[in-house]
């Protein structure tokens, strides 16, 4: 690629800062805004906070002394990857392998290579507490939350998670090191140029551009996703707030950088998760002749987006059928029918066994 295909970002909004945010403020005027915020000192008072602010040595300390050992997937990049976890060139995989460390020999790692002018990158991505260090955990709680989640661990040293979304609201809160956001709104999903769907770091589908240095020739509506980005820096102590499907770069800009993340999701728990159904609709639906998508376009704005309102006000609520509202029962019953139809294409030993747990199913 050659250099002046590259250009530097150009400055952007700041993503708006909060203090002194409580459960009210979250709920009432964060969440409901459905933007990205910088929530100032919120984690603070942290006890692993306080431990990393007086040393690397004092955080290993700390993490050690509360570690079970379990081994925890860790990413480990060459150096010439310059700590950008990405699709390699071929796009045929990804360009780091995995090893399985404790979260302590993790650190330790990491800061054994700090001062080294070429490290390898480094990085163990949404550890869930419970399994390595549930002390901490319970020693470093956020109180905001009203929705149950699982804190999880994101330790690395100088790396980019390249441009994702989550399918769940999410606050990380920073311990040690800074970390950048870029934050790109969902509708800019056109201008993001993605990968394929099925492959990414982190198991989401990531967009192709390098934010840091995009290279606007290969990729010129990117330009148009820049104007509608907003970027936050996050130091210790401080947490972001990220909507669930807005689009974020993460730089982790130190060569120690630990923060912690807790998802949720607001949804009633027997929802599916849409991006099953995305997949399924490429299956069923893309295949088809253009004015066949069309009317199922059609299809689905009446009755899954319901563009015109209520699809079915003409018909008694106890004989709506699947069009219901949404209840443990009739979302078993949506299930089956949706495993019936996708079993019809299997092969008819592996049919027979789909079926025979389906009607097995209460």
């Amino acid at each position: 690629m050659e250099t002046a295909n590259i250009s530097e970002r150009p400055s952007l909004r700041k993503t708006r800062e909060w203090r002194n945010v409580d459960l009210k403020t979250l709920r009432g005027e964060i969440i409901p805004g459905d933007r990205p915020a910088v929530l100032k000192g919120l984690v603070e008072h942290w006890p692993i906070v306080r431990a990393s602010a007086q040393s690397p040595q004092a955080l290993l300390d700390y993490v050690r002394t509360r570690d079970l050992g379990t081994p925890v997937s860790v990413m480990v990049g060459r150096p010439d990857i310059k700590g950008l976890y990405f699709l390699r060139d071929d796009m045929a995989g990804l360009n780091f392998e995995v090893e399985r460390h404790s979260l302590h020999a993790t650190l330790a790692r990491i800061l054994d290579n700090i001062g080294r002018p070429d490290p390898p990158a480094i990085y163990s991505m949404a550890t869930p507490a419970a399994e390595s260090c549930p002390q901490i955990a319970r020693e470093n709680t956020l109180d905001i939350l009203d929705r149950p989640s699982q804190p999880r661990f994101w330790l690395s040293n100088a790396v980019t998670t390249a441009t994702h979304y989550d399918n769940m609201d999410g606050i990380n809160c920073m311990v040690t090191g800074r970390k950048r956001f870029t934050f790109f709104p969902p509708d800019q999903l056109p201008n993001l140029y993605i990968g394929p769907l099925e492959l990414g770091p982190a198991g989401q589908p990531i967009s192709l551009v390098k934010v840091a240095a995009p290279d606007l020739e290969r990729y010129p509506r990117f330009t148009q996703a820049l104007a509608a980005a907003e970027e936050a820096d996050v130091e210790p102590g401080d947490a972001v707030y990220i909507p669930n499907l807005w689009w974020h770069n993460v730089e982790s800009l130190e060569p120690v950088n630990l923060s912690v993340n807790y998802w949720w999701f607001d949804a009633i728990p027997w929802e599916a998760e849409p991006f099953g159904a995305l997949a399924h609709g490429l299956l069923a639906i893309t295949p088809l002749p253009a004015n066949r998508r069309e009317v199922w376009r059609m299809m689905f704005d009446h009755y899954v987006f319901q563009t015109n309102g209520d699809p079915t006000p003409y018909l008694p609520r106890d004989r709506r059928g699947m069009l219901s509202a949404l209840s443990p029962g009739l979302a078993n019953y949506l299930r089956k029918h949706l495993i019936r139809s996708l079993a019809k294409r299997l092969p008819q030993s592996l049919r027979d066994q789909v079926m025979r747990v389906l009607l097995s199913a209460p």
